[in-house]
C-alpha cells in the first residue's frame, strides 16, 4: 500500500499529508475540549455575579453624594456594616485626598510622591473577610532613572460617592 502511495504525484501526495494532519490537529483539539472544555456552571455564576452586583449598585445609589464613613463623624453620612461591606467590594479608585492624607504619614512616601510631581501607579482596595475591614493600597511611583517605589496600605475607612461612583475618601494608615 505504500508503494502506491509512492505512485501518486508529489503534490497529491502533499495534499494527503495536509489533510491528514488538519484532521488529526483537529481530532486532538475536540478530544481535549471535551475532558477541559468550558465550565458548564459558567452560566450560573455569571447570573449569579450580576444579581450580586445589581444589589450592590441599588444599595449605593440609595446612599447620598458626598463622603460615607465607617466611623462616626460629623462630615458625612455614618455607614452600617453591611454598607461598608459593599461599598468597599465595588470601589476601585482612591481619590487625590486619601493619597494625600496617606503619604503625609509615611515619609518616603511623601517625599517620593513630592518629587514625581504627585504620580502614583496601581492601586487597590480590596475587603478581608478575617478582618472584616476594607483596605487601600497604592504604589508612589518611582523618579524617572530610579527603581525605588512606595507601596502605601492602610484600612479604607472614608468613602466619596460622587453621581458616578465611590472612592475611598480616608486611608487609615498608621
Amino acid at each position: 500500500m505504500l508503494n502506491r502511495f509512492n505512485q501518486f504525484p508529489e503534490s497529491l501526495r502533499s495534499l494527503i499529508g495536509l489533510t491528514s494532519l488538519t484532521l488529526i490537529i483537529f481530532f486532538i483539539f475536540f478530544i481535549l475540549n471535551i475532558f477541559f472544555g468550558p465550565d458548564k456552571d459558567a452560566e450560573l455564576k455569571i447570573a449569579e455575579q450580576k444579581k450580586v452586583q445589581e444589589k450592590a449598585n441599588e444599595l449605593i445609589a440609595t446612599l447620598p453624594r458626598g463622603v460615607l464613613t465607617f466611623y462616626k463623624s460629623d462630615k458625612g453620612q455614618q455607614l452600617s456594616a453591611d454598607e461598608y461591606k459593599m461599598i468597599c467590594v465595588n470601589t476601585k479608585i482612591i481619590t487625590q485626598r486619601a493619597i494625600m492624607g496617606a503619604n503625609i504619614i509615611d515619609n518616603d512616601a511623601f517625599d517620593l510622591y513630592t518629587a514625581n510631581g504627585g504620580t502614583t501607579g496601581k492601586y487597590s482596595v480590596k475587603w478581608d473577610e478575617s478582618k472584616n475591614k476594607c483596605f487601600a493600597e497604592f504604589t508612589v511611583k518611582p523618579l524617572s532613572g530610579s527603581s525605588k517605589s512606595v507601596t502605601v496600605k492602610g484600612e479604607a475607612l472614608g468613602f466619596l460617592k460622587t453621581s458616578i461612583d465611590t472612592r475611598v475618601y480616608f486611608i487609615k494608615n498608621f
